[in-house]
C-alpha cells in the first residue's frame, strides 16, 4: 500500500511540474507556427518586374464546344495548353496558372496607390496549379490539381515551384507606441490580396520592400499607423507618435516587393499603412 501511495505522489508531482511549466510567462513564446497553410501560400498572387512571359497559355478545355470566353475550369477538370514558342511540354510537368490583376486595383484604397503599385511592377493573381497528363501535335492537356479561382482561356502558365512556408515564433503583443528605429528598413502596405481596404489577421498583403531592400521569407514587420497631429490651440498642433497596430510575416520575395501574411492585428489595418522591420 505504501508503495502504491509513493508512486501516486511521484505521478502527482510530475504532473504539477508540467502544468507549472506550461503556465510560466513566456513559455508560449517558444512555440513556432507556420505563417500560412499550403492553399494560402499557393494562392497569394504577387507583383513582379519584368512582367511574366506569355509563352504558355490556356486556350480552352473539356466541355467547351463553343469556345465561350465565359467558360471557366476548376479543380478536377482538364484544360488545353498552347504555346507561342516551340519547345517540349513533358507529361507530368506542373505549372502555376496566373493572370494580370490590374482590374483588382481600379478601386484606389489610398491616394497615389496606382503609382505605388506601378513602381513595384505588374500585379498578378494566382489562379491555380495544373499537371500535364498527355501531349499531342496541337499542344498539351493538363488537369487542374488546385484551384485558387476559376481558370479562363488566356490565362498564363509558368513552371511550378513549390512555395516554402516560413514559420514564426509566437510572442507577446508589441508596444503600441514604440518609437521608430531609423536604422531599420521601413516600407508600406502597398496593396492587399483581393484589394481589400481594411485588413485583419490572415490577410495577405504586398509590401514595397523586396530582395533589393534585404527582405526575406520569415522576416517579421511591425505594422504602424501614422496618426494626424492634435490641434492644441489656434493655429497650433502637436504631433503624436506612430501607433503599432499589428505584425506581418514575409511569405515570398521578389526584387522590389514581397508577399506577407498579417499574423496579428490590435485594431483595423488599412491598405496604405506602414511597416518597419523587426
Amino acid at each position: 500500500m505504501r508503495k502504491i501511495s509513493f508512486v501516486l505522489v511521484l505521478v502527482f508531482l510530475a504532473a504539477s511540474a508540467v502544468i507549472a511549466q506550461a503556465q510560466e510567462p513566456g513559455s508560449a513564446s517558444q512555440l513556432s507556427v507556420p505563417a500560412a497553410v499550403r492553399s494560402q501560400a499557393e494562392c497569394t498572387g504577387f507583383i513582379v518586374n519584368p512582367p511574366v512571359p506569355r509563352d504558355l497559355f490556356v486556350v480552352g478545355g473539356a466541355d467547351d464546344d463553343f469556345h465561350s470566353p465565359a467558360r471557366q475550369f476548376v479543380q478536377g477538370e482538364s484544360i488545353f495548353i498552347s504555346q507561342h514558342k516551340g519547345g517540349d511540354i513533358a507529361v507530368g510537368s506542373e505549372y502555376n496558372v496566373v493572370r494580370p490583376a490590374g482590374e483588382l486595383f481600379l478601386t484606389r484604397r489610398y491616394q497615389g496607390q496606382g503609382r505605388e503599385v506601378g513602381k513595384l511592377g505588374k500585379p498578378y493573381e494566382d489562379v491555380g496549379i495544373v499537371k500535364v497528363t498527355h501531349t499531342n501535335k496541337e499542344g498539351a492537356v493538363a488537369r487542374v490539381t488546385l484551384s485558387c479561382g476559376p481558370i479562363s482561356p488566356g490565362d498564363i502558365l509558368v513552371p511550378y515551384q513549390a512555395r516554402a512556408i516560413p514559420e514564426y515564433t509566437l510572442s507577446p503583443p508589441l508596444d503600441h507606441f514604440a518609437p521608430l528605429d531609423s536604422n531599420k528598413k521601413q516600407g508600406r502596405i502597398t496593396a492587399s490580396h483581393n484589394n481589400y481596404g481594411f485588413l485583419g489577421r490572415e490577410t495577405v498583403v504586398y509590401l514595397n520592400v523586396g530582395e533589393n531592400e534585404g527582405a526575406k521569407p520569415g522576416q517579421r514587420y511591425r505594422i504602424y499607423k501614422v496618426l494626424p497631429p492634435h490641434t492644441t490651440g489656434f493655429l497650433t498642433e502637436e504631433r503624436t507618435p506612430p501607433e503599432t497596430i499589428g505584425e506581418a510575416v514575409v511569405l515570398s520575395v521578389k526584387s522590389k516587393s514581397c508577399v506577407a501574411m498579417v499574423i496579428s492585428s490590435y485594431r483595423e489595418i488599412s491598405t496604405g499603412d506602414f511597416v518597419e522591420a523587426e
